[in-house]
C-alpha cells in the first residue's frame, strides 16, 4: 500500500528467469522428439567445428598428409557418435539411439563432407593451389560457414524468440535456401577470402 493509500505493485527480477525462458524457448523449437535430435546434432557440429578444423589442419601439418589426418578425425566422430548412440539406446530408448546415428551420419555428409568437396572444388578453380593445399584452405573455412549458418538460423529471432523453423511460406523458402547456400559454399568463400589475405600478407 502506498502512503496514498493506493496499493502498489512490486516486481522483482529473477535473473535465472531469462535463462529459463531462453532454454525452454530451445527445446520448443522443433515439435517432435526426431527434430529435437537434429537440432542438438546441428548445434554440435557448429560448436565442434572450429576445434575439430583446427585440429585437423594441424595434424595435416604434422603428418604432412591432411587427407589422412582427415581420416582419422572421421574415425574418431564415429566414435563419438557410436558412444552417443549407445548412451542413448541403453539410457534413454533404443530408437532414440537409432535416429541419432542416422541423424549423426547424415549431417556427417551434409554439414561436412559435402561441403569440404564442394569447397575444394572451388578453391582449384579459383587459384592455382594444389587439390590437397585447396582442401586445407577449405577445411579451414569449413567452420567459420557453419558458425554464419548458425547466425542465418536464428536470425528470424534468436534465441529469444524464433528461429527459421517458424518460418512460413515464401520467406520460410528464401531462409533455408540462403542457410543451404551458406553450408554447401561458405567453405570455398570463407577459405577463398582466408587464401587471399596470406597473398597480401606474404
Amino acid at each position: 500500500m502506498g502512503g496514498d493509500g493506493r496499493p502498489t505493485a512490486s516486481v522483482s527480477f529473477d535473473p535465472s528467469a531469462g535463462l529459463w525462458f531462453r532454454a525452454a524457448t530451445v527445446v520448443e523449437m522443433t515439435n517432435s522428439p526426431v527434430g529435437l535430435l537434429a537440432l542438438v546434432v546441428y548445434v554440435g557440429w557448429v560448436l565442434t567445428s572450429v576445434p575439430l578444423a583446427l585440429a585437423v589442419y594441424g595434424l595435416g601439418r604434422w603428418l604432412d598428409d591432411l587427407g589422412l589426418a582427415l581420416r582419422y578425425a572421421g574415425a574418431a566422430l564415429v566414435g563419438l557418435v557410436l558412444a552417443g548412440t549407445t548412451a542413448l539406446a541403453l539410457f534413454v530408448d533404443p530408437v532414440a539411439g537409432a535416429v541419432f546415428v542416422g541423424l549423426a551420419a547424415a549431417a556427417g555428409v551434409v554439414l561436412a563432407a559435402f561441403p569440404l568437396y564442394i569447397g575444394r572444388q572451388l578453391l582449384e578453380r579459383w587459384t592455382t593451389l594444389a587439390p590437397e593445399r585447396a582442401l586445407e584452405y577449405a577445411v579451414l573455412g569449413w567452420p567459420v560457414a557453419l558458425v554464419a549458418s548458425l547466425v542465418v538460423f536464428l536470425a528470424p529471432g534468436g534465441l529469444g524468440r524464433y528461429n527459421v523453423t517458424f518460418l512460413t511460406g515464401g520467406v520460410a523458402a528464401l531462409a533455408w535456401v540462403v542457410l543451404g547456400l551458406v553450408v554447401t559454399l561458405g567453405p570455398g568463400v570463407c577459405g577463398f577470402a582466408m587464401y587471399r589475405l596470406v597473398a597480401r600478407l606474404e
